[in-house]
């Protein structure tokens, strides 16, 4: 009997890491964030119910009472749509997110089979869907390879934000301080009274723009967006 499979994939603008590991942590979210050339993956597993090999709900799909289930798991990383939600709030640019079922079958029709849907999310709000297959084309192969689960997150420098510690969190506190000291000192430089508050492209920038940080912007238990 093959395996069913279903994950999520969020692409994000940003080009570090560990801050989105880091803001993601803060948030309670059990999700991987992969580095990437064109911004960080944001990569989860979601549970997938498993029945016996002859049981009807392998042709038919999961029931409510199944649905149910996993819906009241209290892990807020499950929530897709509020995930992507919470992130394109901290970049102009919003982030794209590749929703993934698959069933990695054996036997007769062995091999990788399912749907990849893709949709834009910015400013906390749902968009358009867009061509899954032209995204993947236009993309860094690690993109595909890990939507396809041919490659893991932890080959390519994935960190898990269950791993994120106290020491690193405020690590990247001083950091991101030191950076936006820098970046008012150039401001003043430069005679420029708006150097300080222009459209965010990082995570850090996001949070000093809204007088917030990682943990007060939004809470995805509580965002109610989701898709088709």
């Amino acid at each position: 009997m093959g395996t069913k499979i279903k994950r999520y994939v969020i692409l994000t603008p940003f080009d570090q890491a560990e801050v989105v590991a880091g803001i993601a942590s803060l948030q309670h979210l059990d999700v991987a964030v992969v580095p990437t050339s064109s911004g960080a993956l944001v990569v989860r597993e979601l549970p997938v119910p498993q029945y016996d090999e002859w049981d009807i709900r392998n042709i038919l799909g999961p029931d409510d009472a199944d649905l149910d289930e996993l819906a009241d798991s209290g892990e807020p990383a499950d929530n897709a749509p509020a995930v992507a939600a919470f992130f394109s709030r901290l970049s102009k640019y919003g982030v794209v997110l590749l929703d993934v079922n698959l069933d990695d079958g054996d036997g007769f029709d062995a091999g990788v089979a399912g749907t990849v849907r893709a949709w834009r999310y910015q400013a906390g709000e749902p968009g358009e869907e867009i061509s899954a297959g032209l995204l993947l084309n236009s993309a860094e192969p690690l993109l595909e390879k890990i939507i396809l689960g041919q490659e893991k997150p932890e080959d390519h420098g994935g960190i898990f934000a269950r791993d994120v510690t106290p020491t690193m969190l405020t690590k990247l506190a001083a950091r991101r301080r030191s950076s936006s000291g820098r970046k008012r000192g150039q401001g003043k430089q430069a005679g420029d009274a708006d150097g300080a508050a222009s459209s965010a492209d990082t995570p850090q920038e996001a949070d000093e723009q809204s007088g917030t940080n990682g943990a007060d912007n939004l809470n995805p238990q509580s965002d109610q967006d989701s898709h088709d």
